[in-house]
């Protein structure tokens, strides 16, 4: 103890000196952690906010497509359906072609009868052919509901669907080979007769 008392006698100002000095590093410091962290947590909520904000417009974008904007409306496709032809008798002729472009195939047969199916009410006569004669049908693959049917002959020979621009048409096109002698090109889409 002698010795600190002689020494605060014989340098009485030292150790205040070391103690403001300390206090001092010690508020440069404080104030250089604080800046840093008050700069830290600034950056910090940005971050938060961004990050809120951006998953709020996902949400947005998410909810948009899922809710407000409407998918388009398919076709309900049965499993099974059966079409029925009343007094006709079938043509060995079969083609599945996507008739009315619903991404389902769809299909043709040819078959002979006097009248159409009741859903056109076509007859030979409408086409000046004798009757009974060969009609061709297009039936929708989703549920077996008639898309056209049309008389195309007194009796197919031949028949071969899914040509490409038959009859100058841009679309598919049916070529009927008739007994007697004709030829018929049908428009696959419509079922209206493209070139003879």
């Amino acid at each position: 103890m002698d010795n600190k008392d002689s020494e605060a006698e014989i340098h009485p100002l030292k150790t205040e000196d070391v103690k403001p000095q300390e206090n001092h590093e010690n508020s440069v410091e404080r104030r250089i952690v604080s800046k840093q962290s008050s700069r830290l947590s600034r950056l910090s909520r940005w971050r938060t906010a961004a990050f809120f904000i951006s998953l709020f417009l996902c949400l947005i974008i998410v909810f948009a497509f899922s809710f407000i904007i409407p998918c388009p409306e398919r076709p309900v496709s049965e499993r099974t359906w059966f079409r029925n032809y009343d007094n006709a008798a079938a043509y060995q002729f079969l083609a599945i072609e996507d008739v009315n472009e619903d991404k389902v195939q769809d299909v043709l047969f040819a078959f002979k009868a006097s009248n159409g199916s009741s859903s056109f009410n076509r007859s030979c006569l409408d086409e000046g052919l004798p009757s009974p004669c060969a009609f061709i049908a297009a039936v929708s693959g989703t549920n077996g509901r008639a898309l056209w049917e049309r008389p195309a002959a007194e009796e197919v020979e031949w028949m071969e669907c899914g040509i490409k621009q038959l009859g100058g048409a841009e679309t598919l096109g049916c070529l009927v080979v008739g007994k007697p002698v004709s030829l018929t090109a049908v428009d696959l889409r419509t079922g209206e007769r493209a070139a003879e």
